[in-house]
């Protein structure tokens, strides 16, 4: 099976990043080791930012009908272990975000990492015909100057067969003991807590835990203020599972524990007092020691790595699988226009330098989460503990070489790559806003109003154009300037303020793909744009502003100069 890209792992990252390649116009080619997908729930947690990609990449009506809200899971009871004494407490996580017109989905859903890997297998097969090639490993690689010659080891009718491939690209998505990142010769630097628990998923029978909780997470404390184990619902229709860790100390043997469902079941009943709990079929089950590490590279040549084989850590906050995720849509619209030869190979060096900042700040704050609420010093615990950050919507590019910023220049401001687009200004490199209640100019338009986050799309760049008062001068000078690059890759839209209408002269209006009227004021407010100062916005496929321009034909020009040939 020839193949433009051959991704190793076939996790969420991997999929993701499949799934955004073949919309661009390439083919993959999925190989994953296992002979069986995974079952477990692991990384349930989608945050804002993962779901506003998922919408760009247009998928999102599906991961909604199969998630859950997160509002369900806000309300965390402490219990006491059957030494304890203290009475239970129900606090609720204190991240409480609202739905805004810039920010459309605050709300973290749930989907358990099993369901949302077979959602994203499910629509890559019934689109494109691709399927995910089971225990199928790959053992080596070597690079050429315009291609990747790998080594397969497939296993039919139980006995190996090797097969060497040749692909223009490689990635890695091949978790944490990653075979690519070990081959590339990448560092894996960081730590490994002294920690380790029991984890997995099993069913419960009856409604005893769902009383007690209402839906939210069960916690077991120890008299010395440290955790013992966790129940979560999963909260999948029809079925009553839960995911539960028992987090170990020097009286449990976790090997043990982990040995069947019996010792298991045993173990909890020791650890919370909670006999009155009947447990049903077990699911999985395994032990778990976190590792908090990440590469100094995220590529090299031909190769690059996305998910745990670029980055591991604990999974307080769920930052872990959404961060592979959006590695892979750093990566795929930049890899998509090389491949076209519509940009050249340098683009593919912002991969890595966009976002290791960004990885790093997010193993700082995982790392602190982890280490009040999972990992504390006796009588140290800290309640769990969730800012707005952990919604990934001020994760921002501001330092990148790539992004161009003609309103805001100073250079030495420090960034925070986590927070920073956060700060109440928009720029170039932040998450670019939505805007809602946009109509048609066009009276042969749709009369329906329609956002910007309809439009935004990760096969191409979105230029939004802010005439102001400015009149028509500004707008054909821009619209001239996109002229000179690919019209396949861009899409122009011009954002008229509300008072425009339908008798506004549209002699250069009409060279732009579409022409929209700001009636409530979101473009304008959402973006911070004066009436009086036309400014153009140019939205990267993965929904980061690229450029923030004033100068109009000069600095469209400028950007796109990093970006094509």
């Amino acid at each position: 099976m020839s193949a433009t890209v051959l991704i190793a792992g076939a996790g969420t990252s991997g999929l993701a990043l499949a799934l955004s390649l073949l919309r661009n116009g390439l083919s993959v080619r999925i190989v994953e080791k296992q002979l069986h997908f995974h079952p477990g729930e692991r990384g349930a947690g989608l945050q804002s930012r993962t779901l506003e990609l998922y919408k760009f990449l247009g998928i999102l009506p599906d991961i909604l009908e199969r998630s859950v809200s997160g509002i369900t899971l806000r309300n965390i009871q402490y219990l006491s272990a059957p030494d304890n004494g203290k009475p239970p407490r129900i606090v609720r996580a204190p991240l409480d975000s609202k739905n805004t017109p810039a920010r459309p989905l605050t709300e973290t859903h749930f989907l358990g990492q099993n369901r949302h890997e077979q959602l994203l297998r499910e629509l890559i097969l019934a689109e494109y015909g691709v399927r995910v090639e089971l225990g199928t490993e790959l053992q080596s690689f070597e690079q050429h100057p315009d291609h990747v010659v790998a080594r397969l080891v497939k296993i039919v009718d139980s006995n190996p067969v090797e097969e060497t491939v040749s692909v223009n690209w490689l990635v890695g998505a091949d978790g944490a003991r990653s075979v690519v990142r070990k081959q590339l010769g990448l560092s894996f630097l960081g730590e490994t807590p002294d920690t380790e628990a029991v984890t997995g998923d099993i069913h419960v029978i009856g409604e005893t835990l769902n009383q007690d909780q209402g839906d939210g997470l069960l916690v077991w404390i120890r008299p010395d203020d440290t955790p013992a184990g966790f129940m979560r619902p999963c909260l999948v229709p029809g079925k009553n599972l839960f995911q539960f860790i028992i987090l170990g100390n020097k009286d449990l043997d976790l090997v043990k524990i982990s040995s069947s469902r019996e010792e298991m079941i045993k173990a909890f009943y020791e650890i919370t007092g909670r006999r009155d709990i009947e447990f049903g079929e077990l699911v999985w089950m395994g032990l778990w020691k976190p590792n908090i590490r990440m590469v100094d590279s995220f590529g090299n040549g031909r190769v690059f790595v996305v998910g745990d084989a670029a980055h591991v850590h604990s999974p307080t906050g769920g930052q872990g699988m959404n961060s592979g995720v959006q590695d892979s849509f750093n990566l795929a619209w930049k890899l998509a226009l090389v491949e076209k030869g519509s940009a050249p190979e340098s683009l593919l060096k912002s991969y890595s330098d966009e976002r290791t900042p960004v990885i790093a700040s997010m193993l700082n704050m995982t790392t602190e989460l982890f280490r009040k609420e999972l990992a504390p010093k006796p009588g140290q615990r800290k309640d769990f503990v969730r800012g707005p950050e952990l919604l990934q919507l001020g994760i921002n590019y501001r330092g990148s070489l790539l992004v161009l910023d003609e309103k805001y220049t100073d250079k030495d401001e420090l960034v925070d790559p986590y927070r920073s687009g956060d700060d109440g200004t928009v720029r170039a490199g932040d998450r670019a806003p939505d805007a809602p209640s946009l109509t048609h100019l066009s009276p042969n338009e749709s009369a329906n109003t329609i956002s910007l986050f309809d439009v935004f799309t990760t096969v191409r760049h979105t230029v939004l154009i802010f005439p102001g008062t400015a009149g028509e001068g500004f707008v054909t000078e821009v619209v001239e300037a996109l002229r000179e690059y690919p019209s396949n890759l861009l899409k122009s839209i011009l954002v008229l303020p509300r008072s425009s209408s339908s008798s506004t002269s549209t002699s250069s209006f009409a060279q732009s793909a579409l022409t929209l009227i700001d009636t409530e004021g979101y473009g304008y407010v959402n973006y911070m744009v004066a009436a009086d100062t036309p400014t153009v916005f140019i939205v990267r496929p993965d929904g980061y502003i690229g450029a923030l321009v004033t100068s109009g034909r000069q600095g469209v020009r400028s950007y796109f100069s990093s970006i094509f040939l």
